[in-house]
């Protein structure tokens, strides 16, 4: 056993807690300075000579272009901080590696982003403009410089996907790479996490380390788990993850801040029938208080609270409860559950039923979770309520944030092309600097003006008429909702109109590459949920470009405006054409969740009759929703910090990311 690498293996860094008080202050000051600054122009014009220079290694012939590339590999590893390192060349070496292995030479903005990434900072740079590449390039880099890197993709899918194209680059430079999808067994997983690249998804690597560290017993402090291991026995040899040293994230947005409002979980089975059976009692309880008598729902909190009279009437059915459950607080505690599933949990948006088995559907991706459960009851009074076999509650073995996991990495960068509104987040919680990369070519996309109306109904046959139309002209339709329950319904729709069309939810996943290689195609319709292929191009058939390009629509606004952005961003990529429009109505869930009674009143009005600057009232009551709803979530995020941090105080365990 090699005890450097078993202290690699084991080692973390030290998360510490974000600054807070006058440290908070001067932190976000930085960062606003540093965003202000004029960094991303001179680093520019940084790559864009670099991109000329690379000409030289491209007309070299093979073998001197490999003894360049060794050569500077070794300068690499050689130098004593990253910070200081001379990467001009090495940059050089890999354009030229790029275009022989994947025929493609990486454009100055690519190289740019690269750069950037090196140097540790969030790149903004928008969707189609090449980010998977512009990742790689930074991988081969950070390989090169003796550091294990770990590329964290959304999915599975493109965690395969992307190391499967980019294997000829990384081969060619002398990097060896792997990737981890759900399936893999743990000795699989562990060879592939010795790669120099390791492709591979937040989810599963949170899950991995935790697994290691219950591996590791507790211990926290490399060379206290290399002298236990050693008087044990050769326990290295079972952890799977090689250190936690280079992150690389892509959709950094998706990744480090709409999941950081949740914790990833290590559960162990644990058998609880008198559980189950009071899941089963609350709900039919909870189907015999009357809404807004008994209790009163808060929308937008996503919150119930118990009246006195539903109090009194709850008190009157607890003997319907197992012994255990029927003192004043757990009972309350189960039947509030059952009142939260069925007011704001529904089939089709929040979680879908299949073969018997209830999966959650990610809201901001619009994917299936599997093995993923909502706590403290929540997931088997659904069950009880859909009329599965219901599963028993899981003990919770070990447990971190997203937000501490990565904040764990020696070294992180990311990628994004919607940091906007979340930059700021971005620099106070994980340290990222966010540099705007410009786009290649510039965008030609066209917004059409937002459509609204008044009731769902009236709303989605407008949007079947726009489908008709466009797709009459021959152009490709792109269709985005935000729930199953939407897309199906618009589905039924267009059917009736005999539109023939794509669908792509989480329930009809499993052919999401091919639905969207072929979304670009003339006169093609596709309905998606925001999944919407998002990593992957949507390349436009024989003829569209000269029709106009892809045409995308929103069914209905996102809680976050980066949300819309990313699903228009599926058109108009790389200097083609493409155009978008969104569609509101009053009865959308952004608008009755995250607007004040007396301005959807308001906003009523101003539509049913068409008054004067309705337009700008509409757009100014969408920022207003989206902003609300914003607030909430960040807020939301900030209490899952908290929480950390009183877990640390409370039970000592700061550095080990393990609350058992």
């Amino acid at each position: 056993m090699n005890p450097s690498r078993t202290y690699h293996q084991a080692r973390i860094a030290e998360s510490g807690k974000v600054h807070k008080g006058l440290d908070g202050v001067a932190h976000n000051l930085e960062g606003r300075l540093r965003r202000a600054s004029k960094t991303g122009v001179r680093m520019l014009e940084e790559a864009t000579a670099m991109h000329g220079a690379a000409w030289r290694f491209i007309d070299m012939p093979d073998g001197p272009l490999d003894a360049e590339m060794a050569r500077i590999r070794q300068e690499l590893r050689r130098a004593s901080r990253r910070e200081d390192a001379d990467v001009s060349d090495a940059l050089g070496v890999v354009i030229a590696a790029a275009a022989r292995s994947l025929g493609l030479r990486p454009f100055p903005v690519q190289v740019m982003g690269a750069l950037a990434l090196f140097r540790g900072n969030l790149i903004e740079m928008q969707t189609g403009e090449g980010k998977t590449l512009t990742a790689a390039m930074a991988a081969v880099l950070f390989a090169w410089f003796g550091r294990s890197c770990h590329v964290v993709t959304v999915n599975d899918y493109l965690a395969r996907r992307d190391r499967s194209i980019l294997k000829p680059l990384y081969d060619r430079c002398g990097v060896t790479t792997g990737y981890i999808e759900a399936t893999m067994a743990p000795s699989r997983r562990k060879q592939q996490y010795e790669a120099a690249v390791v492709y591979v998804t937040s989810k599963e690597l949170a899950g991995d380390f935790l697994k290691d560290r219950l591996e590791m017993g507790g211990v926290s402090e490399p060379s206290r788990w290399y002298l236990r291991s050693r008087l044990v026995a050769d326990r290295s040899a079972s952890l799977m993850l090689n250190g936690l040293d280079v992150a690389v994230v892509d959709e950094a947005d998706s990744v480090l801040v709409d999941d950081a409002v949740s914790s990833l979980l290590i559960a162990r089975p644990s058998e609880n029938r008198p559980f189950v059976e009071a899941c089963k009692a609350a709900v039919g309880i909870a189907g015999r208080l009357e809404k807004g008598i008994d209790y009163l729902v808060n929308d937008k909190r996503k919150d119930i609270s118990l009246t006195q009279k539903g109090i009194d009437h709850m008190t009157e059915m607890l003997d319907e409860l197992p012994a255990f459950w029927r003192s004043a607080e757990r009972s309350k505690e189960i039947i509030l559950q059952a009142l939260v599933a069925a007011e704001f949990y529904h089939k089709g948006s929040q979680y879908v039923v299949r073969e018997g088995k209830l999966f959650i559907v990610d809201e901001f991706t619009g994917r299936l979770m599997p093995g993923r459960k909502w706590r403290n009851g929540l997931h088997q009074v659904l069950e009880v309520m859909e009329g599965i076999e219901v599963s028993f509650p899981d003990a919770v073995a070990a447990r971190v944030s997203f937000q501490r996991f990565f904040r764990f990495y020696s070294f992180m960068c990311g990628m994004t092309g919607t940091a906007g509104g979340v930059s700021s987040e971005l620099w106070r919680i994980y340290g990222l600097n966010c540099i705007q990369v410009p786009t290649n070519r510039p965008s030609v996309r066209k917004e059409y003006d937002r459509l609204y109306f008044l009731d769902r109904e009236i709303k989605e046959r407008a949007v079947v008429r726009e489908v008709a139309l466009f797709h009459r002209e021959g152009r490709p339709v792109l269709v985005g909702t935000r729930s199953v329950e939407a897309s199906e319904r618009l589905a039924g729709l267009l059917e009736q109109e005999g539109l023939h069309f794509n669908l792509l939810n989480a329930i009809l996943h499993e052919k999401e590459a091919e639905i969207i290689a072929r979304a670009g195609e003339k006169g093609s319709i596709t309905i998606a949920t925001n999944m919407a292929g998002r990593g992957t191009d949507i390349k436009l058939g024989h003829e569209v470009a000269e029709l106009g390009g892809l045409h995308v629509v929103l069914l209905e606004h996102h809680e976050a405006g980066r949300i819309d952005r990313q699903f228009f961003g599926r058109c108009a990529r790389q200097g083609d054409p493409g155009s978008v429009r969104a569609f509101l109505c009053v009865d959308d869930e952004l608008i009755q969740r995250f607007l004040p009674a007396w301005l959807r009143e308001m906003l009523a009005v101003f539509i049913s009759r068409d008054l004067p600057y309705c337009r700008e009232f509409v757009g100014l009551a969408v920022s207003i929703a989206q902003m609300s709803a914003q607030s909430i979530a960040f807020r939301s995020r900030v209490g899952v910090l908290r929480k950390d941090d009183w877990i640390d105080d409370m039970l000592s365990f700061s550095g080990s990311g393990l609350k058992l």
